[in-house]
């Protein structure tokens, strides 16, 4: 199976941000994308399972560089999507919903 490196990044992202978003106890994304010894030990554990889940069903060895870039990519991603989360809680927009649903 041929894969182009620039076809695999976004799928080794998406895989990483949901393999990231399954984490138990939930990470705290601030806190990981700060740097911390959370962050080296889940970069070590899921590295290491995307390069093997990519070669036992895509038959594709990822290389370290890929693989690299698609986690930090994806806790870059996962963080932005916390920050952008936290910050439209609070806003107009969302205040009549938290009302209607009685959340206040």
């Amino acid at each position: 199976m041929s894969v182009h490196k620039s076809e695999t990044l976004p799928d080794v992202t998406y895989w990483l941000a949901l393999e990231i978003a399954k984490v138990d106890p939930v990470v705290d994304l601030d806190v990981m994308y700060k740097g911390s010894l959370e962050l080296d030990f889940i970069y070590q554990l899921l590295t290491t399972k995307a390069q093997q889940h990519w070669w036992q069903h895509h038959g594709v060895q990822l290389s370290p560089v890929i693989v690299n870039n698609a986690f930090f990519r994806a806790i870059a991603m996962l963080h932005n999507r916390s920050v952008e989360f936290n910050r439209s809680r609070n806003l107009d927009e969302t205040v009549w919903v938290r009302e209607l649903l009685h959340l206040e």
